[in-house]
């Protein structure tokens, strides 16, 4: 109505769309009404401009205008409209002012295909990831072999797809005459596991290797995986998301055996390992953070330092191109074996590479997230004092940095970093004065109402599995449940109990039957809550933790108060927090025990039937004060409480910085 459009706080794009939307379109109408055309002549352009109107409203409608692409659209159907009136060839000019926009003005010339297969070329050497989801669209045009060049380096997988499917994209793959391509097609059709081969595309193209090499290496799992390591150290390797799937893929073989054989006695339990490298060791632990035991990983990482002895840490590192050290040093601390690990390294290179493993998080967009929690992590598992104080400095260079940089979200990360390791080296800080630096909900309380459901009454469920160990944690757990304050309530795959005295709570908690009756039994008790509509606001898991991902699967928004009485627990964070975001977790970082569990669930338990709210500072503090030997304090200074468990905060502070701060 004003003639004009507005952008919120956008004032030169608004002007720009303004001008070239309504005040150069009105324009151009007016010339083609008054040019020596026919009407059909005449209609045919305004139908051509009125499509590209159109295109503004789409955008506008879905908040994706580009003022730019505008200006450039409606200049371009000019130019083209002056071309086609005096019969002039188009392709130069889309040649030398090729920009998205002239995509958008396809609709102009679909007759001409020399104009087609320039446009469909440029958006295939600029767009290709767009043009893929658009194949079909140019399908019978040369540009479609081209793609297949284009994508090749950065999908190798996708084309072997296509050369060994039946559909029309086999056709297309086999016209091209590029070599990277070509050597595909050849794993296609000679390769006797084409999947595991295309990861030896590197050396097949350069004629490093030859198929039938590949073929005797892909037979032998245990060639296949030392060969992956070297193929993993190759620099700029195009099968790279390939070879991270079926490195990992091929890693767990050996863990899962491993962890299988807990009980078993090293030399048998560790025999599969024996004949590895200390690379290839490093790749096991890596590549399987999330599977590997706390045994498992000691063992492991024993023998590792054993075959990488005399080397130095730090060297041994480097030429594993310091290929996901983060995560190790983030493990190492983790499982206390950090000291040990820097103890190979000398002297003057021990903060080099600490210095490292925080600086430039920021620099890879694609992994600064994840690099960011395993520093947290590892700042919040390591005991020295002096190394703590040489990090946070150093993490304050970088806080420095991103700020001059303008790097808005690396400054966040930085701040969220150098924020936690403070209250690290100042234990006294409240957490009150944490949560309100990290902008983050109450870390150290729970206030008692926010448990509760609809009908004023706490819902906890617990998590019991069939072995041995599930049993005896089944009776330790049942013995803090006296029949003069609970009633008891059993069928054949669940007990519920519910408090007599004190303020209403029931407590839900699948036997521990023989596998796989114990998850039988868990499937059906979560079935019953949920037809019930009975939502537990406590979780707890009591298990190896093997078993851990058996209760993951069944978290939700609903649980506010997470305990995983199994050992690494620590290790799911971002797992838990991807159903349960808000939830306050306490978890183990090696061996999880029911001496320390029990006294842990009787604690959050007496101050429910209290109605009191939960406050973690205080539970910790009572609860050291009942560990009584040595060996048992050992066990609970492992167990990270809600305050202190810096992945997680970390994680939960991010989040809510980049949405205040409209970066995300």
């Amino acid at each position: 109505m004003d003639s004009k459009i507005i952008l919120i706080n956008n004032k030169k794009g608004s002007e720009s769309l303004t001008e070239s939307i309504i005040k150069k379109v009105d324009q151009l109408q007016l010339v083609i009404e008054n040019l020596p055309l026919d009407h059909w002549g005449k209609v045919k352009y305004l139908m051509y401009l009125e499509t590209d109107v159109k295109q503004y409203y789409d955008d506008m409608a879905s908040s994706k205008v580009n003022p730019m692409y505008y200006e450039n659209l409606i200049e371009n159907f000019e130019a083209i409209f002056k071309k086609q009136l005096n019969n002039e060839p188009i392709v130069e000019y889309i040649n030398a002012n090729f920009t998205r926009s002239i995509y958008g003005s396809v609709h102009m010339f679909k007759e001409d295909r020399d104009a087609l297969e320039a446009v469909y070329h440029n958006m295939v050497r600029l767009y290709p990831d767009e043009m893929m989801s658009k194949f079909y669209e140019f399908s019978d045009k040369e540009a479609a072999v081209t793609l297949m060049t284009v994508i090749a380096p950065m999908k190798p997988n996708l084309i072997l797809t296509y050369a060994t499917s039946t559909s029309f994209e086999k056709k297309i793959v086999r016209k091209s005459t590029d070599s990277l391509v070509k050597t595909i097609v050849d794993i296609a059709d000679n390769a006797k596991r084409p999947l595991r081969a295309i990861v030896f595309l590197e050396d097949l193209k350069a004629g490093r290797k030859t198929l039938a090499e590949v073929n005797n290496i892909t037979a032998d799992n245990a060639n296949y995986f030392r060969s992956l390591v070297t193929q993993r150290l190759i620099p700029k390797n195009v099968s790279k998301k390939i070879l991270e799937r079926e490195l990992k893929e091929q890693a767990l073989e050996y863990v899962r055996t491993m962890n299988e054989l807990h009980d078993a006695q090293d030399p048998v339990r560790f025999k599969c390992i024996e004949p590895l490298t200390a690379k290839e060791i490093y790749y096991l632990l890596v590549m399987c953070s999330d599977e590997i035991y706390t045994s498992t990983f000691v063992g492991a990482f024993n023998r590792m330092m054993t075959k990488m002895a005399p080397m130095q840490g730090d060297v041994f590192l480097k030429e594993l191109e310091m290929d996901k050290f983060r995560t190790f040093i983030r493990m190492c601390a983790g499982y206390n074996k950090l000291s040990q690990f820097l103890a190979a390294i000398e002297e003057g290179n021990r903060n080099t590479l600490m210095a490292r493993f925080v600086h430039d998080i920021d620099k890879n967009v694609e992994t600064d997230l994840e690099d960011a929690v395993d520093v947290a992590d590892a700042i919040g598992s390591i005991n020295d004092d002096v190394l703590v104080d040489y990090l946070l400095a150093e993490l304050k260079k970088d806080y420095e940095r991103t700020y001059l940089e303008n790097d808005k979200r690396g400054l966040t990360i930085y701040f969220l970093l150098h924020t936690l390791t403070v209250s690290i080296i100042n234990p006294d800080q409240t957490s009150d004065d944490l949560q309100n630096e990290l902008k983050i909900p109450p870390i150290a309380t729970i206030p008692n109402k926010n448990i509760l459901n609809d009908s004023g009454r706490v819902v906890e469920q617990v998590f019991f599995y069939g072995d041995e160990d599930g049993k005896s944690s089944y009776n330790s757990f049942l013995s803090n449940y006296k029949p003069e304050d609970w009633k008891t309530e059993k069928n054949d795959k669940w007990v519920t109990l519910t408090s007599i005295k004190g303020k209403p709570v029931t407590v839900y908690a699948n036997l521990p039957l023989d596998e796989p009756g114990d998850e039988e039994a868990q499937r059906l008790l979560v079935k019953h809550l949920e037809q019930n509509n009975i939502r537990p606001s406590i979780v707890i898991h009591r298990g190896h933790s093997y078993h851990l991902s058996g209760t993951l699967k069944y978290l939700n928004q609903d649980n506010k108060i997470i305990i995983l009485g199994s050992c690494g627990g620590y290790h799911n964070l971002s797992t838990i927090l991807g159903s349960s975001e808000d939830a306050h977790i306490i978890s183990s970082k090696q061996t999880g025990t029911m001496l320390v569990t029990d006294p842990i669930i009787k604690a959050v338990q007496e101050r429910l039937l209290a109605g009191k709210d939960i406050n973690w500072i205080e539970i910790w503090t009572e609860l050291g004060l009942l560990m009584k030997t040595p060996a048992l304090m050992d066990k609970f200074n492992d167990y990270v409480p809600p305050h202190k468990n810096m992945g997680a905060l970390f994680l939960k502070a991010f989040k809510i910085q980049m949405q205040e701060n409209k970066l995300m």
